[in-house]
């Protein structure tokens, strides 16, 4: 048996990115205590990990090893199913059958998987949520950050200690400029599908002290149904 290795991630030059890392040789449907133990140590260090070659993994597999870390998470946070006549997130989300915990989401059609068959999946874009969007004239070379989110709603329920995502099929070939377009005039060359992954410690580090203050003693409240066309307050700090 080849022994799991893990990589802390480089950062870019002139990054001070101090989070991430790989993991190699991990054999997640057969997961030992041992395996999981060094995952485990290995997302408490470095908070964001990459398990490599999992393009395969059954949606049963990704469940486990989620559960793992958290017996508690039980269910997806929105229930076991997206409410397809109300919830917006309905083209976004697909509920495999088998596995409820684990939803589908991408863009296009999709013949079959893992029992969904004949879907056709919509994937957000930047323009669902920023007021001025890219024009339609650029919008093939350029792109934008859809928006900082959370999983779910969570109405009812606790946050899971880990998510998981798994990358069954990935776009290939050409790139984009990412454009922040808030006055700094940055830009970052992304392949497409790109998700990008931000630390909340760092986060709350570059507020002032009266931000902090407010942060720490801030609660979040939802609107009274998840996902559903209404105002709502979306929550600043996971």
């Amino acid at each position: 048996m080849v022994a799991l290795t893990v990589e802390p991630l480089t950062p870019p030059t002139g990054s001070t990115i101090d989070f991430g890392a790989t993991i190699s040789n991990a054999d997640l449907e057969n997961l030992t205590d041992d395996a999981f133990s060094v995952i485990s140590d290995a997302l408490h260090k470095h908070l964001v990990v990459v398990v490599k070659n999992q393009h395969t993994l059954t949606p049963k597999a990704q469940y486990e090893l989620t559960r793992r870390f958290d017996p508690s998470a039980s269910q997806y946070g929105h229930g076991k199913t997206v409410d397809a006549k109300r919830s917006i997130l309905h083209p976004d989300l697909k509920t495999i059958p088998h596995q409820p915990q684990v939803q589908v989401i991408g863009h296009g059609f999709v013949e079959e998987y893992e029992g969904l068959t004949n879907i056709q999946l919509k994937h957000p874009h930047h323009r669902t949520f920023h007021r001025d969007a890219i024009p339609d004239e650029d919008d093939y070379d350029f792109t934008r950050f859809y928006r900082w989110h959370i999983d779910a709603a969570l109405y009812d329920f606790h946050p899971p200690r880990v998510t998981t995502l798994l990358a069954v099929r990935v776009p290939k070939g050409r790139r984009q400029t990412l454009r922040y377009d808030d006055g700094s005039g940055e830009t970052l060359d992304v392949p497409l599908g790109t998700t990008a992954f931000v630390s909340g410690e760092r986060m709350f580090e570059l507020l002032s002290e009266k931000d902090k203050e407010f942060a720490l003693g801030s609660k979040i409240e939802y609107a009274p149904h998840p996902y559903v066309p209404s105002t709502f307050f979306y929550p600043l700090i996971k």
